[in-house]
């Protein structure tokens, strides 16, 4: 291919990758793209021009089609954030309308200009204005036609995390597959090599470019879900409160039958045996389950149903937020799993202990130098000096049951402390087994509350 067709070639494509992806954001309802997401756009079109250039001197014609339905599929897949069957449907809809509307259109051409353009060598005479006419109208016509019309749209779901990867995967093995095949056509036909591996380069740096993108969408969708984990696990702790307070509200409904009952007997010693009564159950209803204001909705939740949980096992959980945790610096699904692990394996040890004591277990937050602490103890055993080197190792526990399913909780506290940034240390005796977490407070947080 010499420079000359070269550029005519990349022409033709640049304008027909504008087309599909004004049908193919059409189909899938998301023309806004063109408004807000111009990058991908234009890194579209850059990919499939260089992208059908370059295995136009690559791999025999024979496979371009299909390889150019495959890259069209993957890439719109990620750039869109389309599922994989929806992109092929869209990519499938306007290949069909294109082979239409291009043999429609060569044959009209043929029967009123008289030259048989399904000829080859004809077509190759007239191929640049022919092609650019013909692409200008096939984007014209659809969005004249289809395009006013959501009758034809395709109304389904966005891709998850595994589309992405899968998408992305694929055209990583697509494209090493095609430099592999390349190498024996290229060797038996007279190919321009500077060219060949200047297109072959920014295949690899805009792929390169994708992949980054592919992966930024990546952990946007991984925060999102792990707020709706977060949202989901506020909801059953909502739920377990309401049970709760159903079944406070049949034990209230007892205790009046009979402070009642009591009432109408009226013996001598009636009224201190009433107050006695009474005393005992506000005492009980008062413990079986607090509502702190630690600043965090979703830890005010987990402490609700942690403390419903310590008073129907004889455990008292005492909780005091001298700070608020609004001063954190720590994405709330990691705050819960920290609190809310830490505190189940403190509710183990005391529960395991068999010496006979009040069992306890506490909960503070603070802020000291500058840092957020917080202070998860209990009364329980002390950690053997044998296990304080392995406590944080991943599969590591003491519990004899089914411990194949145990020892992932200090070590997935462990890991999502650092990974914002934090600090967790632990000391353990006779007496009380402590762990302190240290997180970084928010920026400008001492300026916006002074």
């Amino acid at each position: 291919m010499d420079v000359k067709n070269f550029f005519v070639e990349m022409l033709i494509c640049t304008i027909e990758a504008v087309d599909i992806i004004l049908i193919y954001l059409t189909l899938i309802q998301k023309l806004y793209y063109f408004k807000k997401e111009k990058l991908k756009i234009v890194l579209f079109v850059l990919i499939y021009a260089i992208f059908s250039s370059w295995i136009s001197i690559s791999v025999p014609t024979v496979y371009h089609t299909f390889f150019i339905m495959v890259l069209v599929v993957m890439v719109l897949s990620m750039l869109t954030s389309t599922k994989i069957k929806v992109s092929f449907i869209g990519v499938l809809a306007y290949h069909i309308y294109f082979i239409v509307f291009e043999l429609i259109v060569i044959v009209l051409a043929s029967n009123i200009s008289g030259i048989n353009l399904f000829n080859a060598e004809e077509l190759q005479r007239i191929r640049l204005p022919f092609a650019v006419s013909v692409k200008i109208a096939e984007g014209l016509l659809f969005m004249a036609t289809v395009g006013r019309s959501d009758k034809y749209t395709l109304n389904l779901s966005d891709s998850d995390i595994n589309d992405g990867n899968i998408a992305y995967w694929a055209l990583n093995m697509m494209l090493v597959g095609l430099v592999i095949i390349s190498v024996n056509f290229i060797n038996s036909n007279r190919v321009n090599m500077l060219l060949y591996n200047i297109l072959l380069f920014l295949l690899f740096v805009f792929f390169l470019i994708i992949g980054i993108i592919n992966y930024k969408k990546m952990l946007e969708l991984m925060n999102i879900k792990h707020k709706y984990q977060v949202k989901e696990e506020y909801i059953n702790n909502l739920e377990a409160i309401m049970d709760i307070i159903r079944r406070e509200k049949h034990d209230f409904s007892n205790h009046i039958n009979t402070v009642y009952a009591m009432c109408v007997l009226n013996k001598p010693d009636t009224t201190e045996k009433i107050k006695n009564y009474l005393k005992n159950s506000i005492a009980n209803l008062n413990s079986s389950y607090k509502f702190c204001d630690t600043g965090n909705t979703y830890i005010d939740g987990l402490i609700a149903v942690k403390s419903n949980y310590a008073f129907e096992n004889n455990i008292c959980l005492d909780v005091d937020f001298e700070s608020s945790l609004e001063a954190v610096d720590i994405n709330d699904n990691d705050l819960v799993a920290i609190i809310s692990n830490i505190i189940d394996n403190a509710f183990q040890a005391v529960l395991k202990d068999t010496r006979e004591r009040k069992k306890v277990v506490s909960l503070y937050g603070y802020i000291e130098n500058n840092k957020y602490n917080l202070s998860i103890a209990n009364n329980g055993p002390m950690i053997p000096e044998e296990n304080r080197t392995r406590i944080f190792e991943k599969g590591f526990s003491t519990k004899i049951d089914n411990k194949k399913d145990h020892g992932f909780g200090l070590f997935i506290v462990e890991r999502l402390v650092k990974k914002n940034g934090g600090d967790i240390t632990f000391f353990s005796s006779e007496e009380e087994t402590e762990f302190l977490i240290i997180l970084k407070l928010k920026k400008g947080y001492y300026e916006k509350n002074s």
